[in-house]
């Protein structure tokens, strides 16, 4: 797999209405890292993720950037978007 095929992961750690930390980055094993380093009980709101996966020819025959995302307030919905996100790469 080249590195042109590679998601793309990012996060964004919102609290109080404001961006604390992002992480955006092509390798998953950094990516796990950061994210299971978000102190939820230190008030965080919410947290953005975003998985990309390319650029691809849609229904349309248009090109495409194809990509899953969301924002979450618990740890548990985080992490089971992610899955469900990462589950095919």
């Amino acid at each position: 797999m080249t590195k042109k095929n590679k998601p793309n992961f990012t996060f964004r750690v919102i609290k109080n209405g404001r961006t604390i930390d992002r992480c955006q980055t092509h390798s998953r094993r950094r990516f796990y890292n950061r994210i299971r380093s978000i102190n939820w009980r230190n008030g965080v709101e919410k947290v953005y993720l975003r998985v990309s996966y390319g650029k691809g020819l849609d229904a349309f025959g248009k090109i495409t950037n194809f990509h899953n995302d969301g924002t979450y307030e618990t740890e548990k919905d985080l992490f089971f978007a992610l899955s469900a996100f990462a589950e095919d790469i």
